[in-house]
């Protein structure tokens, strides 16, 4: 093991020295616009948040067809400003309407900022750069590379800097709505794919939230570490062009709309679109604090962020239930003591993730596995998520494969905490990470509620018989001995992962 951790810190301290610099951040500061005056959804929202000084309202986004029409329907409404920021942005379905929606709503006025991590920003979708020439879009990258061929390579050369990305999601329209969550823009957040669905949560805000996303959102967009798409990409497309582009583009919508007819009936059948259409969105009221690292955590080794630290003070105060859904979870020994030691004064530790089988992401369950009988001793409830829930909302179905993605925590059924953080290393001490905690009793209630119903028909609970882990399926009561549905090579594989030392980049 020593030997090993040797070899990959001299890989890695050989390959610095061959580090490319990127050239000197020249790009103009901007910044939010005033909240819209005019226009349906300043009309729609100023009518609900006059009387509501102070306080912000929310609407819960569990489905992933809800989501995704949130997206659009605001993105359609928009007169006057869109800004976007995401971690993974990809050229689907899904992420061709919204762009084609962008494009559209550029050419009505609207200026439009996209703010994209540079690790799986595409270099080749003309969609994007298409975009990024129009005069009201601009397109920066987060931390990008220089090395635009092989972006791997260029971790591997600048580990330092490049390791660290910007996981942040937010969606703001008009600075008066935003949507905050776990989604990124693909398919498999938004119930279109039917290889994986990724069970994941957002909350739609307005009211005095939306000012602090847009402060977040302008701390980024005018950090020295978000550049210019222009920069990588200085190719304009002419006149002639951009008309063959933007004609296959309506095309490749025409024929999604031709042919993903389930899909396109899932979206007209949205309850958040029937919600909408009638005016009677069901909001909850109530304090929230927009909380997010800054974006020099990225050169700022293993030091505590501002969000932790928010977070840390609702987990200090909770006296009875925590209730955290992390599709990733490592908490290390430091973490699993803090679990245990909020155990020992009374609060109730209740844990949901993914299983083995669940996971897309086998190396982050090997560095969770060792923890699951401490916790367990201790008293935690633990639970895994199954590949192939018996209980299907419409945000899983038709997909082969589900995953937990959703992260949020639930204090004492007072507060709730929804965002990008997960309880990992990675998210903890290298990423950038941005969330929302909201202060309801009712809805906090609510989204434990189903969370619990979710439990009973979805997920495993990890028990421990004559200190062995065993598996209880909570639907068919049926009982484990091993990592269910997980196949032989993801049990070699976390076996594998297990014995790297990478529990401090999961």
């Amino acid at each position: 093991m020593l030997l090993i951790r040797f070899f990959i810190i001299g890989v890695v301290l050989a390959m610095a020295g061959c580090a490319t610099k990127i050239t000197p951040n020249t790009s103009t500061p901007s910044y939010a616009k005033e909240p819209a005056k005019t226009g349906r959804l300043a009309e729609f929202i100023n009518d609900l948040t006059h009387d509501k000084q102070g306080q912000t309202g929310v609407y819960t986004l569990g489905q992933g067809v809800d989501a995704f029409v949130s997206r659009v329907s605001l993105i359609n409404a928009a007169t006057s400003s869109i800004d976007l920021q995401y971690y993974i942005y990809n050229n689907d379905i899904t992420g061709n309407q919204i762009n084609y929606s962008l494009y559209n709503a550029a050419e009505r006025g609207v200026r439009v900022r996209l703010l994209l991590d540079d690790l799986k920003a595409s270099d080749h979708n003309p969609q994007l750069h298409i975009l990024n020439q129009h005069k009201n879009v601009e397109i920066r990258l987060f931390n990008p590379s220089p090395n635009r061929r092989n972006k791997a390579l260029g971790i591997l050369t600048d580990f330092a800097r490049l390791n660290s990305r910007m996981h942040n999601k937010s969606l703001t329209v008009d600075s008066l709505a935003s949507v905050i969550g776990g989604r990124n823009i693909g398919d498999e957040y938004f119930s279109a794919s039917h290889e994986v669905e990724f069970g994941d949560f957002d909350l739609l805000l307005i009211g005095e939230a939306t000012h602090d996303v847009n402060t977040q959102f302008d701390v980024y967009w005018n950090s020295e570490h978000s550049y210019p798409l222009a920069v990588f990409h200085p190719k304009r497309y002419s006149d002639e062009e951009t008309i063959a582009i933007l004609s296959e583009w309506e095309e490749q919508i025409t024929d999604t709309e031709q042919s993903q007819t389930e899909y396109i009936q899932a979206l007209t059948q949205s309850q958040f679109l029937e919600y909408l259409s009638e005016g009677a969105l069901p909001w909850s009221w109530g304090k929230a604090d927009v909380l997010y690292d800054p974006p020099s955590k990225i050169n700022e080794r293993g030091l505590t962020s501002p969000l932790l630290d928010e977070l840390e003070s609702a987990f200090a105060n909770t006296q009875k239930d925590l209730f955290i859904i992390s599709p990733y979870f490592v908490p290390g020994d430091g973490g699993t003591k803090y679990l245990i030691d909020m155990v020992e004064r009374g609060v109730n530790v209740t844990i949901l993730t993914n299983s083995l089988a669940a996971t897309d992401v086998v190396a982050v369950h090997s560095g969770y596995a060792p923890y699951r009988k401490a916790l367990l001793k201790a008293g935690v409830t633990l639970y895994e998520t199954k590949v192939k829930p018996n209980f299907k909302p419409s945000a899983w179905r038709g997909s082969t494969q589900a995953s937990l993605h959703a992260k949020s925590i639930i204090f004492d059924k007072q507060q709730t905490f929804v965002g990008s953080l997960n309880l990992d290393p990675r998210s903890m001490f290298i990423n950038t990470e941005i969330g929302v905690l909201f202060e309801n009793e009712a809805l906090s209630s609510k989204i434990v509620s189903a969370l619990n119903d979710a439990v009973a028909n979805s997920a495993y609970r990890v028990q421990l018989a004559d200190d062995k882990l065993i598996w209880l399926d909570m639907d068919t009561q049926k009982t484990f001995k091993s990592e269910p549905d997980a196949s032989i090579w993801r049990k070699i594989g976390a076996c594998f992962f297990r014995l790297l030392p990478i529990e401090d980049q999961l």
